[in-house]
């Protein structure tokens, strides 16, 4: 690929992230995340009474089944389950959290930052614990460790998931002045263990950075660079205070130690207040 062509693609990547977080139930449109229980509860914003049955989200007017949706006039509702307990996700296309992002900031594409690294394969049963942003500890499927060099440092990254799509969650030493305090990447090892491709380039931000109630995962001690990586998306840019429509300039917000778990959001089920989803 030519550094046109590296560019190009980058630069495509980088437009659709910002279609997708910004969508009118996108990311970015999370407003509330209540966790529920067999008791029937009032939820704010929204009618009747709502309780779980087996696993299930019960309104007065219909049911929402594991890893369903259905809309409300504007709003989606969502389904969301975290191990044992059960949430209904409110995303709304008028949420001020949508309103105001105007973009992402993000350094250059770089090719000196599309990494080579060789992976590991876990067990097939294997897990890994995850501590989330509202304290909670998951026990996340581990799909194996990247080992590579990154700043003239050897490093073996955890990564969770299926090996097909797995998940890195990394910080740096940029996090907290040049970027958001942790961030992601997604990897993919289709063929099993062996060489693959490490692109930095594509280090995207969580979605706690985008709205509240959601429980990103933290980077495992092991994720924990401490070398700067200066590639990738940086921080959510947000119009001002009293800015007019879309096209106004904005101000880099949560590049520090915004977008972690609201609080607020209707409890039940043993889950933690203010939780979502990562």
């Amino acid at each position: 690929m030519s550094d046109v062509e590296f560019e190009e693609s980058w630069n495509s990547w980088h437009e659709a992230r910002l279609r997708t977080v910004t969508a009118p139930h996108g990311i970015a449109a999370l407003v509330a995340t209540h966790w529920l229980s067999a008791e029937p509860q009032q939820l704010e914003g929204l009618e009747g009474s709502w309780r779980l049955d087996d696993g299930a989200i019960v309104g007065d007017d219909f049911t929402i089944d594991e890893g369903g949706e259905t809309l409300v006039g504007g709003l989606l509702l969502r389904h969301f389950r975290r191990d044992d307990d059960v949430a209904l996700r409110v995303l709304d296309p008028e949420a001020a959290s949508r309103a105001s992002v105007v973009g992402i900031d993000a350094y250059p594409a770089d090719e000196a930052w599309a990494l080579r690294g060789r992976f590991h394969p876990a067990e097939a049963d294997a897990t890994v614990e995850m501590n989330l942003v509202d304290g909670y500890v998951e026990s996340s499927k581990l799909a194996g460790t990247i080992a590579l060099e990154v700043g003239g440092r050897e490093v073996e990254l955890v990564a969770t998931g299926d090996a097909s799509g797995m998940l890195v969650v990394f910080g740096d030493t940029t996090n907290g002045d040049e970027t958001y305090r942790f961030r992601f990447l997604r990897l993919r090892a289709d063929a099993g263990g062996g060489e693959i491709e490490v692109d930095f380039n594509r280090a995207f931000l969580p979605p706690c950075a985008f709205a509240d109630f959601y429980v990103c995962p933290f980077p495992p001690p092991q994720n924990r660079l401490d070398v700067p990586v200066r590639a990738g998306e940086k921080a959510v840019v947000r119009r001002s205070a009293g800015e007019g429509g879309a096209g106004a300039g904005g101000a880099v917000a949560g590049s520090a130690d915004g977008g972690g778990a609201a609080a607020g959001s209707a409890v039940g089920g043993g889950a933690a207040a203010g939780s979502a989803v990562a």
